[in-house]
């Protein structure tokens, strides 16, 4: 519009310049939403910001070198440009900055908004908001004239915003260790090109020289000669845009905790395990407590649980619990049936656009703007007709039938770890709300004695349907309970193509009590032991999500190992657990037969996890072919025949060093002979066990070492130095 009236060399009437001020800024603002909705759903990337820095490097080269080539200016009188060309270049100019803002807002918008609150959302909306209002207060104003003094405090505003929302860095998390170094080199890259056309807009080439009479006006940038709100506008995006990318590239290459911040929420929600199995026997409870554990762990904003009961024929689901809104006000929300029949097949639904969806009804604005159903249970298990399988510690068994809702008031809210953390939540939160089922309706029907053979089948369950395969690994496990139930629990889960834990728990006390607890082992393992691959770190995580619910005087004892075939390791922590036996070829340098006695305290005894962790000691076995270990718990050496004698550690140890060359098989079959043999057909105590054996991979075996034991100590958490 500038080359006509600098053609002319007449300025417009004040209120054709306004309507065309506001023509740019509302073309500009139509072009943001349209990339805005183009570009919904999709999550941030490397190309999130290679494609800002390849705009802004494109302009920079523009303005910098209209700026050389180039010597304009601006009348004074008229605040038109001296020549036409001036103006054609102007208009050049200023299209490139406008494609520039749009672009870096529409880069900025899914990083900032990753895992949006209310509070960001709302953060974000007023800075945008505060740059239209920008463009509001400066349309139709000619060049020459000084802005109003409220610019100043709209600008202000508006950085110290951007600023403020710099620290939402949290996409960072979801990049590899690859990535984060490309990450860190663009988004260091583009805080240079941004902060490079600042200077060169405001004191470098790209400035036209301008005066009002009284020198109050020194200069101006080409694009205020297109329109004076694109260039204020466009200078505040560059400098927001910039201090994220400075921020942001920061974060990335000083390995600031974001990753660690954002699995804050998968760790509450897996606390929350024990919460749920801690009452097993009450349902409403275990409802409330499984609508309440995504909001409390910061995974969503409103949550309800929906579910249904064959038992009393009640079988549409129905809202049951609700945690940020009302029972009604849930049940009103969706078409709650139509929901849970959708992930009826056991597959989670994320709905990004919940409000456009027909089976949510909620209005917009009500807070239901992303929707996540989880399934608890599913028609064919509530049925009876397939039976579950416990043995990934996630499937709904039982009488439950269900959907887990939870929801986000804005779109695209959840991230993909987001629902991995609620799916492994939902699971938990099934299989306890069956359990529950499960020991009421035998209550119901036979009362303790019928509870009881329910209970052993329940927790027959939760052991380990088969053993992972390792190459050069053999393990062999097996379980005796005291009583029809018990408080013994071992598990094996891989941990890698070559890695397995192995986890042997003893609960304190017998009988259905220590089952409950046991149960809760069972949660927390299978999903803590991937989320924490050192033995210290998870029993120090297993002890801060169990501590808190065993009741008064209970603990848990256990042993974990991870064997890591490839490096040919095992590492070993104990919690308090009876020590593990190695047995090792005597014919080697560093053979023997050893008990592995490293430090540490049972889970529960220190609930506050400080003591627990500084006395937490973890050992590394460097293991040669031949190598038997045996995880137990202390049924085993406690046992006593007719006499009275305890069968013993030293008994123990020779029998396992005897039978040491049998393959893992074989030696827990013998090891079960011998414990009733020794023990009766009613043995005292829970017995439980786990053989491993190393046969190795038929590679080159080093040298052994003529040390003795072949094991390395260290602290599980080292005590940092003394400043």
């Amino acid at each position: 519009m500038r080359v006509v009236e600098a053609a002319a060399h007449t300025p417009p009437p004040f209120g054709v310049a306004v309507a065309l001020d506001l023509a740019v800024v509302v073309a500009l603002a139509a072009a943001y939403a349209a990339l805005v909705a183009a570009g919904a759903g999709r999550p941030p990337s490397l190309r999130t910001l290679s494609t800002p820095l390849l705009v802004a490097l494109g302009v920079l080269a523009v303005e910098a070198g209209v700026g050389w080539l180039h010597e304009g200016g601006v009348d004074p009188k008229t605040a038109l440009p001296l020549d036409l060309a001036t103006a054609v270049l102007g208009g050049v100019v200023g299209a490139a900055d406008g494609v520039l803002s749009v672009t870096v807002l529409v880069a900025l918008r899914p990083l900032v908004l990753r895992r949006p609150r209310r509070g960001v959302v709302l953060a974000w909306r007023a800075l945008v908001g505060l740059g239209l209002a920008t463009a509001v207060l400066l349309a139709g104003r000619p060049v020459t004239e000084l802005p109003p003094p409220a610019l100043s405090l709209l600008t202000a505003a508006t950085v110290l915003l951007g600023a403020a929302l710099s620290a939402r860095q949290s996409w960072t998390a979801a990049l590899g260790r690859r990535q984060r170094g490309a990450a860190a080199a663009l988004a260091l890259a583009l805080a240079a090109v941004l902060v490079g056309l600042v200077v060169v807009r405001s004191a470098g080439p790209a400035t036209l020289p301008v005066g009002d009479g009284s020198g109050a006006v020194g200069a101006i940038g080409y694009t205020s000669l297109l329109s004076r709100p694109l260039g204020a506008g466009t200078l505040l995006v560059t400098v927001v845009g910039g201090l994220y990318a400075l921020a942001a590239g920061l974060v990335l290459l000083l390995g600031a905790p974001a990753a660690e911040d954002d699995r804050t929420g998968e760790r509450r929600a897996l606390r929350q395990l024990a919460d749920l199995s801690g009452r097993l026997l009450d349902r409403p409870a275990l409802a409330a407590a499984v609508a309440r554990g995504p909001v409390e762990a910061g995974l969503g904003d409103l949550a309800w649980v929906a579910l249904s009961d064959v038992r009393t024929g009640a079988v549409a689901p129905a809202v049951v619990a609700a945690e940020g809104v009302s029972v009604e006000a849930a049940a009103a929300a969706v078409d709650v049936a139509a929901l849970a029949r959708a992930v009826e097949d056991g597959e989670a639904l994320l709905l990004d656009h919940a409000e456009a969806d027909h089976r949510v009804r909620a209005r917009p604005g009500s807070g239901v703007g992303s929707l996540a159903v989880l399934p608890l249970g599913t028609a064919r298990q509530a049925s009876g007709s397939s039976p579950p399988d416990a043995a990934d510690g996630g499937g709904a068994v039982g009488l439950v039938r269900g959907a887990l809702f939870v929801a986000r008031p804005t779109a695209d809210a959840f991230a993909p770890d987001d629902l991995a953390a609620l799916e492994t939540f939902a699971g938990q939160a099934a299989l306890s709300i069956s359990h529950a089922d499960l020991f009421a309706d035998a209550l119901e029907r036979d009362r303790l004695a019928r509870e009881l053979t329910l209970a052993r089948e329940v927790q027959r369950r939760l052991f380990p349907q088969a053993i992972p395969d390792v190459a050069g690994v053999q393990i062999a496990a097996a379980e005796r309970p005291a009583r029809e139930v018990g408080g013994d629990y071992y598990d094996v889960v891989r941990l890698g193509p070559a890695c397995l834990g192995v986890l042997v728990a003893d609960v304190s006390g017998k009988g259905a009590a220590a089952a409950f607890y046991m149960a809760m082992m069972k949660g927390t393992f299978q999903a803590g032991s991937r989320l924490a691959r050192a033995p210290g770190a998870y029993l120090a995580e297993a002890n801060a999500a169990l501590g808190p619910s065993l009741g008064r005087g209970d603990f848990v004892s256990a042993a974990y190992a991870v064997l890591d075939a490839d490096a040919e390791t095992l590492a070993l922590a104990r919690a308090g657990h009876t020590p593990t036996v190695l047995a090792r070829d005597e014919a080697r340098p560093d053979g023997g037969t050893w008990l592995l006695r490293g430090d540490g305290l049972a889970i529960g005894l220190d609930r506050e996890g400080a003591t627990f962790r500084r006395a937490l000691v973890e050992q590394t076995v460097a293991l040669a072919p031949g190598d038997t270990l045996l995880l137990y718990t202390d049924g085993l050496v406690e046992a006593r025949d007719a006499g009275g004698a305890e069968y013993g550690y030293d008994r123990l140890a020779a029998f396992v060093a005897r039978h040491r060359d049998r393959d893992a098989d074989t030696l827990r079959d013998l090891l079960l002979d011998e414990h009733r043999t020794w023990s009766g057909a009613d043995p005292d105590d829970d017995t439980t066990f786990v053989v491993v054996r190393w046969v190795g991979r038929g590679g080159p075996t080093p040298a052994p070492a003529p040390a003795a034991p072949p094991v390395t100590e260290r602290p599980a958490f080292p005590t940092p130095p003394a400043p």
